[in-house]
Parts: structure tokens; C-alpha cells; sequence
């Protein structure tokens, strides 16, 4: 449908001469146009499907999406996928244009959440290898490693900062619920990829008890959970703004 441009053979007719002795220039501008010719075919795979998409979908060219298709009706599709690329001034074209801009330049917000999780689990790792790594023994050590779960925990969820008297209260409380002072012993005498997976699992629970009690202390009834736990102070302790446009799903 699309021709592909030999970038590669492009360069090759185009690089410097030999008497460039620094391999550097050549290596880096091999590079370029090996990530060029990626992301021209990754391009032409995508308006090959968005085309085979908007010729399929039309009910003027007559085609059945819950049955197999033919080879007579592949052949058709291959034409009408070629006369729909090669339009002028097509409203459908210039969609496809666009849901090309879009896929190419823009994070769904999965991703985008997955990203900010492993920012934030690469930044919370000190921390909770400070807890697992612990051979806390005394009453007073283990209440110092009790309030180190309270703030990873409070880091984790992004629901105010560790200096927020009012956050530290509601997360401690939350946690003495599901994980008194008493089970630190058991705690302790877990393996170390025990001690992190029940650290996780802390954090989700005490993270759902939080935002249960501040929806229900809410009076309105169309909250969204996302924008409770994502507050701007979240930027302060992990450096990534957990923000998302409501168009990027």
C-alpha cells in the first residue's frame, strides 16, 4: 500500500567518504537512520491497519466482519486500502492522519501509570530496603521500624506528604487496623521477599481504607478515586506529577 523508502540504502549512497577516520560520526548517523527506517515501518504498519480498519467498518463496501474473508474479498480490500491511502482531500484520510499523530506521540494512561510506578518504586527503594534489611530487637527499635512502614506506606500512595500530621495520623490508624505494633515480631522473622510482598499488600489495603473513609466523609456522590489519591503533594516526594488526560485511555 504505503512504498517503503530504503533508508538504509539511502545512507549508503549518502555517507561520508572514508577519509573520516573517527568512527564515531558514521556509527551514530548508522544508528539514526537504522531508528528512522523503524519508525517508518512501525508508521506504515499502523496506516495499513487504521486503512484496513475504515474500509472494513464502512457498510458501503459490503463487507462482513463476523465471517471469514475470501480471497476475492481480500483482493478487494487491498484495492480499496490502496485507493483510500492515496486520496485527495479525504475527511477519512485526514482521521487516519490523526489517529497516527495520536498512537505516535501520545502514552496511553496505562503506560503512563506503569511509568510512574516503576519511578516510584525505584525511588521508594531505599526505603523499604531499610525495612526488610532491619534486625530490629527492642521495644524502641521496632516502634522506630513500625512509623518506617507508616511512611513508605504514605509514600506509596501519594496521599500527602510525611510532614502532614493529619496524613501521618489517618495512615497510622489505618495500618494499626489491618497490622498492629504487636505482629512486628512475625514480621520480622519473614524472608526478605516475604517482608516486601506484605509490604505491598500493607500499602494497597491501608491505601483502600483511606480513600473509603475520605469518600464517605465526602457529600458528593460523583468522586473519582483517581483524583483523591493523586494529589499535587505527590509531586513532592516521588518528582513525577501523577497526571493523566482523560483522553489518553
Amino acid at each position: 500500500m504505503a512504498v517503503r523508502l530504503p533508508l538504509a540504502s539511502t545512507w549508503r549512497a549518502v555517507r561520508p567518504p572514508h577519509t573520516i577516520t573517527d568512527p564515531l560520526p558514521n556509527r551514530s548517523c548508522w544508528r539514526m537512520s537504522q531508528a528512522a527506517e523503524r519508525s517508518l515501518r512501525r508508521l506504515q504498519t499502523l496506516s495499513h491497519v487504521l486503512s484496513v480498519k475504515a474500509v472494513v467498518l464502512d457498510p458501503r463496501n459490503g463487507f462482513n466482519v463476523d465471517r471469514t474473508l475470501t480471497k476475492k474479498d481480500v483482493q478487494k480490500l487491498t484495492e480499496l486500502c490502496l485507493d483510500k491511502l492515496l486520496e485527495q482531500c479525504s475527511p477519512s484520510l485526514d482521521t487516519i492522519k490523526m489517529q497516527l499523530y495520536f498512537d505516535l506521540n501520545y502514552t496511553s494512561r496505562r503506560e503512563f501509570l506503569d511509568q510512574v510506578h516503576q519511578v516510584l518504586e525505584s525511588k521508594l527503594s531505599p526505603l523499604s530496603r531499610d525495612i526488610t534489611d532491619s534486625r530490629a530487637r527492642g521495644r524502641d527499635q521496632l516502634d522506630a521500624l513500625y512509623r518506617q512502614l507508616v511512611s513508605y506506606i504514605l509514600l506509596r500512595s501519594g496521599m500527602g506528604p510525611p510532614t502532614d500530621a493529619d496524613a501521618v495520623r489517618q495512615t497510622t490508624a489505618a495500618l494499626q487496623s489491618v497490622f498492629p505494633q504487636t505482629e512486628m515480631g512475625a514480621f520480622m522473622v519473614l524472608l526478605k521477599r516475604d517482608k516486601e510482598q506484605q509490604l505491598r499488600e500493607l500499602s494497597s489495603i491501608v491505601t483502600g481504607i483511606r480513600l473509603f473513609n475520605r469518600v464517605s466523609r465526602t457529600p458528593q456522590k460523583d468522586l473519582d478515586l483517581q483524583e483523591l489519591s493523586m494529589n499535587p503533594g505527590t509531586e513532592t516526594h516521588t518528582g513525577v506529577p501523577l497526571r493523566t488526560g482523560t483522553g489518553l485511555d
